[in-house]
């Protein structure tokens, strides 16, 4: 049995990088950060992993951005 607890963990994940990004449409969130031809088969921990990496990238490319305007 898949543990429960991944989907409120993936959907707050979801939640931040949707939040920083609103204008993303949902599936182009989810695949965005993921290679696979077809999502139909991705796992739910290999997604989650994919999109907290997604989350980092962003978040670095923010920051530095915010660096060089200060």
């Amino acid at each position: 049995m898949r543990d429960k607890k991944r989907i409120g963990r993936i959907l707050k994940l979801i939640k931040k990088i949707w939040d920083k990004h609103p204008d993303f449409r949902l599936f182009q969130l989810l695949g965005n950060p993921y290679d696979a031809e077809d999502h139909y088969y991705v796992e739910d921990d290999n997604l989650e992993r994919a999109l907290t990496q997604f989350y980092e990238v962003i978040n670095e490319k923010e920051n530095s951005k915010t660096k060089k305007n200060i």
